[in-house]
């Protein structure tokens, strides 16, 4: 269901939509970068697409790839939402055509918060296993970065982010032992491994 919320009340007031269509809590949510489009997980097992392009029609499509929470779902900058799940898959979807996923990741823990380096398109995934692993878009593992005390998250890692400008650091990841840690990932050399 979407039900419009009106104008303002305060300057803290929503503003817009209330969208209240998941049957459990919400694990997370995402915008498109350069489209009226948002993407919501859900401890449901499912996450859906609210398209907000046309102002007169409001759309929720649903989709149902995951059979454990979805603990995120993200744009990319192409045509692709990427979800991660504690069924311990990540999935790659062409915004064109959700019936199935177009790439399938499967590992050995459970998935927190994906993020996907919008220039590379590179999917990093923070585990409850302490591990962050690197994947392109097309599922095949690219690398995995150091989990021993000295260089790695001693605990669950719960969330990453790439940094796009030219910082030392490009993936920031932090996790339950109150570390947050800056990676500096030689993404060519990656890609030119694979």
């Amino acid at each position: 269901m979407l039900t419009s919320l009106g104008p303002p009340r305060t300057p803290t007031s929503p503003v817009g939509y209330l969208m209240l269509w998941h049957d459990q809590e919400l694990t997370h949510c995402c915008t498109h970068p350069t489209q009226r489009l948002v993407v919501t997980a859900s401890r449901d097992t499912t996450f859906r697409l609210w398209d907000f392009r046309d102002p007169s029609i409001h759309s929720v499509n649903v989709f149902q790839g995951h059979t454990d929470t979805v603990t995120s779902a993200v744009f990319t900058v192409g045509d692709n939402v990427v979800s991660g799940s504690d069924d311990r898959t990540v999935k790659v979807w062409d915004l064109k055509n959700m019936r199935s996923p177009i790439a399938t990741i499967r590992t050995d823990s459970a998935v927190n918060r994906i993020s996907v380096s919008m220039n590379q398109k590179i999917i990093s995934l923070p585990h409850d296993n302490r591990q962050v692993r690197l994947f392109d878009m097309c599922g095949v593992r690219l690398a995995r970065l150091p989990r021993n005390n000295r260089e790695g998250h001693r605990r669950m890692v719960c969330c990453s982010a790439w940094c796009e400008d030219s910082s030392p650091c490009n993936l920031f990841t932090c996790g339950f032992d109150r570390q947050a840690l800056g990676w500096s990932i030689n993404i060519p050399a990656l890609l030119q491994d694979k």
